[in-house]
């Protein structure tokens, strides 16, 4: 075992990055050997018995067998009895399979030869002894016969064609093969080399320093949970709805956290200097990234009108609508905050008590028709003040009652902690059973029709977890894959829709596959968490510290 410990710390990070390199290396020269075979140009010569003209399907070698018309291109049309060469514009496509459709009606094409042009290989000149032998008739009603210097195919039926049984262009194979492994052996060398101690995606996962006060490591895990969630609700069909949940835990821990340096300091809310701190930090955490995202997919695909509602938080579309949430209520903290001050002088139960009337109130009267966001699916949305105000509720009831209160002291804490650990377990297995109907075959999602109680309920698992320390459910949060997500946990939220399409209709494209469910889950959040620890290093750390 010693021997095994010290091979690991001698050869471990050579080990791992030479198996990421290889796994890089097999896919990179998959993806290159199915591009590199590309034709620019092709040129047939050839003569039709009736006006027609060729239309050439391609596909590269990771699709299944089945040309669609989106992946074709068509020659111009060809006049009759001419003996004329026409050229197919292919814009430097696959020729991996190719089928080539001899016209849209029956009758007799002769060919005399075919010429490929490519940027990637020297020209092929197939002449009609080589048409004959790279094509194969593609019906049973379509013959195909090699005369003196043509081809002769003839049809009775309509849609004629042939099939390559070779890629029509090789292509020189030392090139696709350096170019992967030179990507691999860069990679590797990175790897190796790479100073993981103190990346930040990876540094802030144990050494994580909040704004105030101690990070607490199970709320990590939390926002990992929560993100997790709703990449779930995006990719596995079985599950649409359950990312209502996610969201009101992110929304609730929010309030959570926004209330707790008020709850020591309630006169922080008439601190000009604090809440302009607050606000700060507050912009800092959510505009880099957030502005960076719009630049990137609206304002450079020339989307003006929606770029520019976007950046004065007008519009929120897709998964943007909780950033609109979330800057509608940072704008009434301290309203918030200075009526629990002025008001309550601070003291924790009437300050719980004029929350609970305020989320009542929001709840129930802050209707479409009062109050609205534009965004999601380009619809009115209900502000959800209410789910926020739970969780304000929540750290008063935890840090300005329960840790003062006599139960805390007259009961053992061991005991509270299980108490507490076992309450937020059965809310946990709640939220992943019961937020949505469609794992059941039912169509309605209660975690959107009910929103208000699960609001109160997240704010409630959320009071459990800090309550819950060094038990089960504290340790399953803190678990470092979910707080590894945790700490990247806004990137992966913003950034996991556009990787999701990116990779499912890349996935599709070059294979014909179309990926959901679990395995879609997994490549998603495999590449959101691999992304979102550069843009979290690069983009949103730099400004929060």
């Amino acid at each position: 075992m010693e021997r095994i410990r010290i091979f690991a710390a001698s050869y471990g990070r050579a080990l791992v990055s030479l198996g990421v390199a290889a796994g890089v290396f097999v896919v990179l020269l998959g993806v290159v050997l199915s591009v590199w075979p590309a034709a620019s140009v092709i040129q047939i010569e050839a003569e039709f018995d009736h006006p027609d003209r060729f239309q050439i399907y391609y596909s590269n070698s990771f699709r299944r067998i089945s040309f669609q018309e989106e992946y074709s291109r068509k020659s111009d049309m060809v006049e009759e009895g001419a003996r004329t060469t026409v050229a197919i514009q292919m814009g430097d496509s696959p020729v991996n399979r190719t089928r080539l459709d001899t016209g849209d009606q029956p009758g007799t094409v002769r060919i005399y030869g075919i010429t490929l042009l490519s940027h990637f290989a020297k020209p092929v000149h197939y002449d009609a002894q080589a048409v004959h032998a790279l094509f194969r008739p593609g019906r049973e009603d379509v013959s195909m016969a090699l005369e003196r210097d043509h081809v002769a195919i003839v049809s009775g039926v309509e849609d004629p064609y042939l099939v390559a049984t070779a890629p029509l262009i090789k292509g020189n194979l030392i090139v696709p093969y350096g170019i992967a492994l030179a990507f691999a052996a860069v990679l590797f060398r990175f790897l190796l080399r790479f100073d993981y101690a103190s990346f930040p995606a990876l540094y802030d996962i144990t050494r994580k320093k909040p704004s105030s006060g101690k990070n607490i490591t199970s709320l990590d895990g939390l926002r990992g949970l929560a993100a997790l969630i709703i990449v779930a609700d995006h990719t596995i069909g079985q599950v649409i709805g359950i990312g209502a949940i996610g969201v009101w835990l992110f929304m609730a821990l929010s309030g959570f956290l926004l209330a707790k340096p008020f709850v020591k300091h309630p006169e922080n809310a008439l601190s000009l200097q604090y809440m302009t701190h607050f606000f700060s930090r507050r912009i800092r955490r959510i505009v880099p990234l957030y502005y960076a995202y719009l630049t990137v997919i609206f304002l450079m695909n020339m989307r003006y009108d929606e770029a520019f509602r976007h950046f004065m938080f007008l519009q929120g579309d897709g998964v943007l609508w909780v950033i609109n949430q979330e800057m509608v209520f940072y704008l009434s903290v301290p309203f918030i905050m200075a009526m629990n001050y002025l008001l309550f002088r601070g003291r924790p139960w009437l300050i719980i008590a004029g929350l609970a009337v305020l989320t009542f109130l929001s709840n129930k009267y802050l209707t479409r028709e009062v109050f609205s966001l534009y965004g999601m699916n380009r619809q009115d949305l209900l502000l959800f003040a209410g789910i926020f105000l739970s969780g304000m509720m929540s750290s008063y009831l935890y840090y300005g009652v329960y840790l003062h209160s006599r139960l805390n002291q007259v009961w053992h804490e061991r005991v509270n902690r299980q108490v507490f650990s076992w309450i937020g377990l059965v809310l946990l297995v709640g939220f992943l059973l019961g937020t949505t109907g469609t794992m059941w075959g039912i169509k309605s999602i209660p975690g959107l029709t009910y929103y208000q109680w699960y609001g109160i309920a997240a704010a409630i698992f959320i009071f459990c977890i800090i309550g819950a320390d060094n038990t089960i459910l504290d340790r399953l949060l803190s678990l470092i894959p979910l707080r590894a997500i945790g700490i990247v946990s806004f990137s992966v939220y913003v950034l996991h829709p556009v990787i999701m399409k990116t990779l499912r209709s890349g996935i599709e494209h070059y294979t014909g596959i179309f990926v959901t469910g679990i395995p879609m889950f997994i490549l998603t959040i495999t590449a959101a968490y691999i992304v979102s620890c550069f843009t979290y290093a690069f983009i949103e750390r730099p400004f929060t510290r």
